[in-house]
């Protein structure tokens, strides 16, 4: 059967950023993984992306937004079609959905799961500004809307917040920073609908790892 990722559910995600994640994937309660092409020496094998046992998020992520490889556009393109064909979800930065509008019309065609990401690591932008954004998403054909920004204060957790309330598409919102970890609890129990936590080795600040975060949610 395909493994897919139920958009209109709140989905804790486990994400493999080194060759030791893979073997973690199957820890219990993990909808779905993500599998940071970029954090990785060597791209995985379609076939290694296709024995994973739940649904896999594919993402290049651009240097701009996070990556940790500088890839150039047409290295990321040829990535993210190699592995296209095993993967239940797509995940590209709106700044590169139109750039990339060839594969985002494929990931569409094909029924994948389009996700759409927006990452600021310095601060919350202001509300008009995420909707906008969130506006431009929908447009471009995504089923989920991604918004990570940095968490330095109560106000822009709850900008995050109410960006989740009003949306309505499925969204996943996440903090990074002083307020990440607990403000990660709190979007995952509000409804955010894809909710990260690393395997093997800590990735981002504010980030949990998957195991503990399925812990503390299913006590909270």
């Amino acid at each position: 059967m395909e493994k897919s990722i139920d958009p209109g559910r709140s989905n804790v995600v486990g994400v493999i950023h080194t060759s030791g994640g893979f073997l973690q994937a199957g820890i219990p309660g993990l909808d779905a993984v993500e599998v940071r092409v970029d954090a990785l020496s060597v791209p995985p094998p379609a076939r290694q992306i296709a024995e994973l046992p739940v649904a896999a998020i594919v993402t290049v992520r651009c240097a701009e937004e996070g990556g940790l490889q500088s890839i150039s556009d047409e290295d990321r393109r040829e990535k993210y079609f190699a592995l296209l064909p095993t993967a239940a979800a797509v995940d590209l930065e709106l700044r590169s959905a139109e750039s990339m509008s060839d594969l985002r019309e494929t990931i569409l065609r094909e029924g994948k799961t389009l996700i759409l990401s927006l990452h600021d690591f310095h601060s919350t932008p202001p509300l008009t500004d995420l909707e906008n954004a969130c506006a431009k998403m929908r447009d471009l054909g995504a089923s989920i809307l991604k918004v990570a920004t940095k968490t330095g204060s109560i106000s822009e957790v709850s900008r995050l917040l109410t960006l989740l309330e009003h949306s309505p598409t499925p969204l996943a919102v996440m903090g990074m920073g002083a307020l990440g970890g607990a403000s990660r609890l709190l979007f995952a129990k509000a409804g955010s609908a894809l909710n990260y936590g690393w395997l093997d080795k800590p990735q981002v600040s504010g980030q949990w790892s998957a195991k503990e975060f399925l812990e503390l949610l299913a006590r909270t």
